[in-house]
């Protein structure tokens, strides 16, 4: 089976991202699966009003799922916290479009295929990965800096991850993204 990524972006870590994804596609690749998914990851302001959407092209059987990502909301958010928000809303909006279109794939089917994108992404960290683990510790009351250091995380992101548990809704640029700003654009 074919699955595929591609992007529309430029000033978050959703391009970067993207590029770790490409591990996902190889391995799927190798998947018996009746057809091919294609992903379209755009991160556009809100006023723009794009919606997310899905489509089945039953000559080609291929499922375009196009998903229209906040551009401000990602802006505040570090490049772990965003690799987890997308890993979840990938897992589910995959899951939930796979299961519209039963006529193409039977359940155990579908079950088998959407088993191993998530183990995938447990495995890459792109589900209760580093920030979900972070939090746990955080709530248990471990340090700042023993949770910096068992993570191996930085320490200025575990604060942030604190502040965040605190409801404090940044209003900034966060860093991750004024680097990934400075990269060329990632384009349709």
């Amino acid at each position: 089976m074919k699955l595929d990524f591609t992007l529309d972006t430029h000033g978050t870590c959703v391009g970067q991202l993207r590029d770790e994804l490409l591990q996902l596609e190889e391995v799927a690749n190798t998947w018996k699966f009746p057809y091919d998914i294609f992903f379209v990851l755009r991160v556009l302001p809100e006023s723009y009003g794009r919606k997310t959407s899905r489509r089945f092209d039953n000559r080609d059987h291929t499922l375009e799922l196009d998903i229209s990502i906040s551009y401000e909301q990602y802006q505040r958010m570090s490049k772990h916290e965003q690799r987890e928000v997308l890993g979840s809303y990938l897992c589910n909006y995959l899951s939930e479009s796979v299961a519209k279109y039963k006529q193409h794939a039977d359940e155990d089917t579908q079950n088998q295929f959407l088993a191993r994108v998530k183990n995938w992404m447990l495995e890459n960290n792109w589900l209760d990965g580093k920030i979900n683990k972070a939090r746990k510790l955080l709530a248990q009351n471990m340090g700042l800096y023993e949770v910096s250091q068992q993570l191996q995380m930085p320490l200025e992101e575990i604060e942030y991850i604190l502040l965040r548990m605190n409801d404090y809704e940044p209003t900034d640029v966060h860093p991750d993204n004024i680097v990934a700003g400075k990269a060329p654009p990632y384009h349709l």
